[in-house]
C-alpha cells in the first residue's frame, strides 16, 4: 500500500487508555508547567499556559471523561492541537510516537456503537484504530475543543468544586515554575543555532545530563524482570511495546550510593543500540547555550561516565558519555555454565 494512503496519527496515553489524533493538527508537544488559574469554564480545562506569547487552555481527557481529579508529575505531557475553533493543550502522561494507519484498520464510530447509544461524551470518540495487538480510540477534536452553552462548568450532584491543578512532591514546583517561564520565551527563528538540548535527570541524588540527540523517549520503570548471570549494573529488561530492552541501573557505574526508588526511564539509542537507563526521575527538558558547557577538571568518581559538565541553574550536572556507555563491552552479556 502507498504510505500517501496511510493516514498519520500521534498515539498517546492517558490514564491508562491510548488515544490518536491527526498528526496535522499536532502544533508541539511540551512539559507541563505551572498553570495559570482559570474561572467560568468546564472542569475539565484545568489551567492556562503562555505558550510563547499565546494564550492557551489546557484540557485533561480523563476529567472530560468523569474520571476522578489527580495530580500531575514531571513527566506528565502537553500536546498543542489545533482546531477550526481554537488552539488547545491535551494532558498526556505518555506520547507513544506517530503511526501510519491503513485506511482498513480505522473503524468509525458509527460501525462499532449501536445508532441508539448516546452518552454525554459518546460524540468525542470518531472511531477506534487497530494498531498492531492494540485498539486505539481516535479522538473528535472538533468535538473535544467545542464548548457548548450550557456545558457544566462545576460539578454535578452537589458535589464541591474540583481542586486547583495538583503537581506531585512539593520540591518539583520550581521544575514546573522554570518550565512555565521558559515556555513563555519568544521562538527563537533559527533552530536554536547555539544551543544544545538536553535532558537533566537525578541518580542517587545527582544531576546529570543527557543530550538529546541520544534519547529515543521516556518512560516509567513498570515490571522489570530479573535476569540471571548478570552484573549488578543490570536491573533486568522491560517489554516496551513489545520491544525486549535491558535496563541499566547507572549508580553502580557511577560509583554512588545506590537509591531504590526508580521510578523513571530514558531510552537511548546510539547506531544499532538501544537501552533503557534507570532514573530516580527525570526533572526537566530544556535548551543550554553552549558557554554552558565545560570541560571536566578532575576525575571524580561520580564523573566516571561523564565527558564534560553543564552549567545548570546554581549548580553543574554532569553530561553522560552515552556513546561510551552504549558501546561498552560491559553491556555485554556474557552467560557461561
Amino acid at each position: 500500500m502507498n504510505k500517501q494512503d496511510m493516514p498519520s496519527f500521534l498515539v498517546f496515553e492517558s490514564e491508562s487508555v491510548r488515544y490518536a489524533i491527526p498528526t496535522e493538527s499536532v502544533d508541539s508537544i511540551f512539559w507541563m508547567p505551572e498553570l495559570s488559574p482559570i474561572e467560568a469554564a468546564p472542569p475539565w480545562f484545568i489551567g492556562l499556559a503562555n505558550w510563547h506569547g499565546e494564550v492557551v487552555h489546557i484540557l485533561d481527557l480523563s476529567l472530560r471523561f468523569k474520571h476522578s481529579p489527580r495530580s500531575y508529575s514531571t513527566l506528565t505531557n502537553i500536546i498543542l492541537v489545533s482546531a477550526p475553533q481554537m488552539r488547545c493543550g491535551i494532558v498526556s502522561d505518555s506520547v507513544m510516537g506517530l503511526v501510519d494507519v491503513p485506511l482498513e484498520s480505522i473503524v468509525k464510530r458509527e460501525m462499532v456503537m449501536p445508532s441508539d447509544f448516546s452518552t454525554p461524551y459518546a460524540d468525542l470518540i470518531e472511531g477506534e484504530i487497530k494498531h498492531e495487538d492494540q485498539i486505539v480510540l481516535l479522538l473528535n477534536l472538533q468535538k473535544l475543543l467545542t464548548v457548548q452553552i450550557g456545558d457544566d462548568a462545576s460539578t454535578s450532584h452537589g458535589e464541591s468544586e474540583l481542586p486547583s491543578t495538583k503537581f506531585l512532591a512539593e520540591h518539583n514546583e520550581e521544575i514546573f515554575r522554570a518550565r512555565m517561564h521558559q515556555l513563555a520565551m519568544p521562538i527563537i527563528d533559527q533552530q536554536e543555532k547555539d544551543r544544545d538540548g538536553f535532558a537533566i535527570v537525578a541518580i542517587g541524588e545527582i544531576r546529570y545530563a543527557i543530550e538529546i540527540a541520544y534519547i529515543a523517549e521516556f518512560a516509567h520503570l513498570k515490571q522489570c524482570a530479573p535476569l540471571p548471570c548478570c552484573p549488578p549494573y543490570i536491573l533486568g529488561v522491560i517489554n516496551l511495546r513489545g520491544e525486549i530492552l535491558s535496563v541499566i541501573d547507572m549508580t553502580t557505574l557511577l560509583n554512588i550510593q545506590n537509591i531504590a526508588d526508580k521510578r523513571d526511564i530514558v531510552i537511548l539509542q546510539f547506531e544499532s543500540k538501544r537501552i533503557a537507563l534507570a532514573v530516580q526521575r527525570v526533572e526537566d527538558f530544556r535548551y543550554f547555550d553552549r558557554h554552558h558547557i565545560s570541560a571536566l577538571q578532575d576525575v571524580e568518581d561520580q564523573h566516571a561516565q561523564c565527558k564534560s559538565l553543564l552549567k545548570v541553574d546554581d549548580g553543574v550536572a554532569g553530561i553522560l558519555d552515552i556513546e561510551a556507555i552504549l558501546l561498552s563491552s560491559m553491556l555485554e552479556i556474557e552467560e557461561r555454565i
